[in-house]
């Protein structure tokens, strides 16, 4: 991967210092700054907390030939004053010792013509088992090279290959790129297809080819009905599959096996209420994996998914609230509950989320959330109890 952008960014000098210059002064800066502030309360040990100011601040080239260059950078620092000491501050909006970070989050080169992209170097990332996932400070992003082609009718094809991550998701350590299958892993395959060609169904297959870990298959399927300009329903149907490789010692992974879902969201007006099932199969001692990022499944909440639990049945129950009807444009209240039962590990998981957004305009946005996470028979955490709370607040200025 490194060999590859260096020998692209010596194509890209190749051009005349004119063009290049015309490239450069006619480029965008954008990004976002964000500040936030988090609180875990665990039920077996200690509470933590912290707050922060950071974000991402982007430059793009503009395009020469349809070729362009872009790099961002990717920051958190810590406002020490209100994030706890060294035993009480949390790494979740931090590195690994609970301390400021900034590093180059994105670094890529961009071909783009009307059907075709071609995009490699450090780049975010939106696929079912591969995504940014933007929960916290920063989102995921991925090393990788990614083609792009949608010059068949309402169907888009995606291909790529990815060796490394960072971010929230991928380990304490957030700023470190990391490999996506572990230690001794070479990269990932992926291969996607999308299609829109039926009125009102959007349906989705993936492939994932994972080295040192496993081979992930996806597919689902979204329909939506309007009975009126108000009123509305949208049904959905996924299912993935699981093969496991050996990691680099030589061991089996344990991430096998299969996972199906079905979703339904009625929207009336302002209201909104959804309910979702998810329902795994595994052979003993497997279990399904969530992926690089949030993962696809419909029942995951806030905080807690299906993944890692064997057998999982799991369901979820929401309610969305849009209260620009009552005058406040851009304010949105949601609540849902979620289940997740593994009978062979005899664990059980219930969470609780209760979430504010607002939008105050284009650039101005603000989110509050609130979930409570109650492990019933306090072994879901390896046998030791993963019961929680976490309050997350965060304000943002787009550019």
């Amino acid at each position: 991967m490194k060999k590859t952008i260096v020998m692209s960014l010596a194509a890209a000098a190749t051009l005349s210092a004119t063009t290049l210059d015309e490239a450069f002064v006619s480029g965008k800066t954008s990004g976002e700054i964000r500040s936030a502030y988090i609180s875990n309360s665990y039920d077996a040990g200690e509470n933590t907390y912290g707050t922060a100011i950071g974000g991402i601040l982007k430059y793009e080239t503009a395009s020469w030939n349809n070729l362009s260059f872009g790099v961002a950078a990717y920051i958190s620092q810590r406002i020490g004053f209100i994030s706890g000491n060294d035993v009480h501050t949390t790494t979740e909006i931090f590195d690994e010792e609970g301390k400021s970070y900034a590093y180059v989050g994105e670094a890529y080169i961009d071909y783009t013509t009307d059907n075709f992209t071609f995009r490699i170097g450090r780049q975010q990332l939106d696929t079912p088992f591969a995504d940014t996932d933007d929960i916290r400070m920063n989102p995921n992003t991925f090393e990788a090279a990614v083609v792009t082609y949608n010059g068949i009718d309402a169907t888009t094809l995606i291909g790529g290959y990815a060796t490394r991550w960072s971010g929230y998701d991928s380990g304490d350590d957030k700023s470190t790129f990391k490999r996506l299958g572990g230690e001794g892993s070479d990269g990932t395959i992926i291969l996607g297809i999308q299609n829109e060609s039926i009125e009102n169904l959007a349906v989705q297959g993936w492939y994932y080819g994972v080295d040192k870990l496993a081979d992930l298959y996806y597919a689902d399927a979204a329909y939506t009905i309007a009975f009126s300009e108000d009123i509305g329903l949208e049904l959905a149907a996924q299912y993935a599959r699981f093969s496991e490789d050996n990691d680099a010692t030589g061991t089996p992974t344990g991430i096998d096996g299969s996972v199906y879902g079905l979703g339904a969201s009625l929207n009336v007006g302002a209201l909104t209420l959804g309910a979702a099932y998810n329902r795994g199969s595994n052979d003993d001692g497997k279990a399904p994996p969530i992926g690089f990022g949030g993962g696809p499944y419909l029942t995951s909440m806030e905080e807690w998914t299906i993944e890692g639990m064997e057998d999982v049945k799991a369901y979820q129950l929401s309610a969305e609230l849009d209260l620009s009807a009552t005058g406040i444009e851009g304010l949105s209240l949601c609540a849902l509950y979620g289940s997740f039962k593994s009978n062979p590990a005899d664990a059980k998981v219930d969470e609780f989320d209760l979430i504010a957004t607002y939008e105050i305009n284009e650039a101005i946005s603000a989110d509050i959330s609130y979930a409570d996470i109650d492990d019933r028979n306090g072994n879901a955490d390896g046998g030791n109890d993963a019961g929680y709370s976490r309050f997350l607040a965060r304000i943002n200025y787009t550019f």
